[in-house]
């Protein structure tokens, strides 16, 4: 299907995210369930996809739709892709950093995201060729243009089944970037990591591994606020790229490099075709 209208859907999708955020904020998790190698699902998780799932595929049923704990349907070319809570280990801990990330992608590329922190009570999003918002407020990544002046976000050590091959990834760009950069923070969301490049609270986000749903919102909001979003071999990042890179544009020549450390495994880009 053709793109759709994204002023019509950025109001579908905030509105979407106001019910999400409702909810998250006057429920509590009572149900938590193992999902995988140190992975969990919350009933809230399942309740705020859901909601959103139902309010969207009203607005347009033409509209494909990927979600984190429900799977996916309709079609798989133009479709919402949601993380309900991105962060559910902090926020089975109760630790405020967590997000609720919806993205609306086309040829794999995220033309809209609305990205709501509800804990901390925050809510961005960004449109292709529009800007970035906090808000209501328009919004910028950092001035900053050296890596001592940098403060980092890098994903969490691996999980799964290829749990030993990021593990030995972050543990070998970690030791680099503690070296070198002015901090190192693991936060344990994303979606919040990217939005956070796209504020100037972080100077750039680093993930080995790229599912849509944690980076496609976060993704389009860094963008239109001046980052660089790439893969690691420096080429544009979309959904089918293996990593996330989000860096403001003075920071890309020291870090691009550094992902290196992904070249002959599964994270480095693949050919195009490869599945």
């Amino acid at each position: 299907m053709p793109s759709p209208n994204l002023d019509h859907a950025l109001t579908a999708a905030q509105r979407a995210i106001d019910l999400a955020v409702q909810h998250a904020l006057s429920h509590q998790p009572t149900h938590i369930t193992t999902k995988g190698d140190r992975d969990v699902v919350t009933n809230i998780d399942v309740a705020v996809e859901d909601l959103i799932r139902d309010r969207l595929s009203n607005w347009d049923p033409a509209v494909g739709f990927v979600g984190e704990e429900t799977g996916s349907s309709g079609d798989e070319n133009t479709y919402w892709v949601l993380d309900p809570i991105d962060g559910t280990i902090n926020f089975s801990h109760g630790s405020p950093l967590c997000a609720i990330a919806l993205g609306l992608v086309h040829d794999d590329q995220p033309l809209l995201g609305v990205t709501a922190v509800p804990f901390l009570g925050h809510r961005y999003w960004a449109v292709t060729g529009e800007g970035a918002y906090r808000d209501g407020d328009p919004i910028t990544v950092s001035t900053t243009a050296s890596l001592d002046n940098a403060l980092i976000g890098m994903c969490d050590y691996g999980s799964g089944p290829d749990a030993s091959t990021r593990d030995r990834l972050c543990s070998d760009l970690d030791q680099r970037l503690t070296g070198q950069a002015q901090g190192v923070r693991r936060l344990g969301t994303t979606a919040l990591e990217l939005v956070w490049v796209a504020d100037g609270t972080l100077d750039a986000s680093i993930l080995f591994g790229n599912r849509a749903w944690d980076t496609a919102s976060g993704a389009i909001i860094a963008r239109e606020a001046g980052a660089l979003v790439l893969d690691a071999d420096g080429s544009p990042h979309s959904t089918r790229s293996r990593c996330t890179l989000a860096t403001t544009p003075a920071l890309a020549e020291a870090l691009v490099p550094m992902m290196e450390v992904a070249r002959n495994t599964t994270y480095w880009p693949q050919p195009a075709g490869t599945p």
